[in-house]
Formats: C-alpha cells, structure tokens, sequence
C-alpha cells in the first residue's frame, strides 16, 4: 500500500503483561513524502480491520479501552495514553533518505491479547503521514483461518524473526501477526 513495506512483530510477554514490539520498514516512508513537522510518520493500532479494497478509513479510531481520549500522549506517562497510540508512547517512525529504517523494538506493557475491550489481535495498524491513513494491515493470529488465507493467497510476509531477534517461522510459537497489504505486523504486518 503505498508502496511501504514493512513488518509489526507483537509478541505477549510471558508472565508479564504487554508485548515485545518489533518494526523493520524495508520501503515507503522517505523524507522526500514525510510532511509532518517532526519528519516522522505516527502509528497507532486503530478498533477495528481493514476494509474491502485495502480501505484503511474503516478501521475506525485508536484503541482505547480504557477512554483515555484524544488527549496528547505524554511518554512518561503512558497510563495516561490511548492502548493504541504506539507513536505517541514510543516515538514516531522517523524518515530516512531510502525510506528504509532501521529495526525498531521496545516494550508496551499497555498491549494486550485477550479481553473482548483491549485485546490487539482481529484490529488493525495504521501509519499516518500528519494525520493522513497512508498504510493499514489487520492484526492476525498466526493459528487464525484469515491468517492462513493471506499467506496462501501472497498478501502477507510471514516474519522472520521474534521480538528478541532470534529467527523463527510462523510456526515455530509466534503467537500472533499482523497482516497488512504492503506491510506486515506480529502480530505481523504488510502494506
């Protein structure tokens, strides 16, 4: 979609909450198209998936269980920001010449598998350039039909490695992925 591609890898902690979070963009998001003042493209896991035709409008708004609003997220409290709101909590996938970054990883302790309100898995990732929708994928069980289906099909990149690096196929105990035309998410990702 847009001709980014890029794979979210969402991995649950065991015993702990959140998730183990990991972003390699390999294309699409060069300074050259960034119009953000930061130079940066946000991304957010958005309520619901994507709809017909790659129609990234019908995911809706952030995930946001606990009805923090649409108030700035503040980092250093991210209790006090929407579950969603990955860029406002982590940073902002920051351009580059090629529009390839470089791996990103970190902790979300506010993620979520399970739970009919906050879980992350059957919604959506979002990546917005200042506000606009430029690429969205659903977020896929890798045991899940849909998931099955995408793979079969070629619409989605399996990752290749977990959240801690190590390589690992789609069947080798990855919980969850993803899957967005053109980008891919781990729960994993491709626009």
């Amino acid at each position: 979609m847009n001709g980014i591609e890029a794979n979210f890898i969402f991995a649950p902690r065991p015993h702990s909450d959140g998730a183990e979070v990991v972003i390699d963009v390999t294309k699409g998001l060069s300074k050259l198209l960034a119009l953000s003042p930061t130079g940066g493209y946000e991304y957010h896991i958005h309520v619901s998936p994507v709809g017909p035709d790659s129609d990234c409008m019908a995911t809706g708004g952030h995930l946001d269980p606990y009805k923090v609003g649409s108030v700035k997220c503040d980092a250093f409290r991210p209790a006090k920001c929407q579950e969603g709101d990955l860029s406002g909590k982590h940073g902002e996938l920051m351009a580059t010449e090629s529009g390839a970054i470089p791996t990103i990883s970190y902790v979300d302790r506010q993620l979520r598998f399970s739970g009919a309100e906050a879980t992350i898995v059957g919604r959506s990732v979002v990546i917005h350039n200042n506000g606009t929708r430029i690429a969205c994928g659903d977020i896929l069980s890798f045991t899940s039909e849909a998931y099955r289906k995408a793979t079969d099909s070629g619409n989605a990149r399996v990752a290749q490695h977990t959240a801690n690096g190590a390589q690992e196929s789609a069947s080798g105990g990855l919980s969850h992925t993803a899957v967005m035309s053109g980008m891919a998410a781990m729960v994993l990702t491709s626009l």
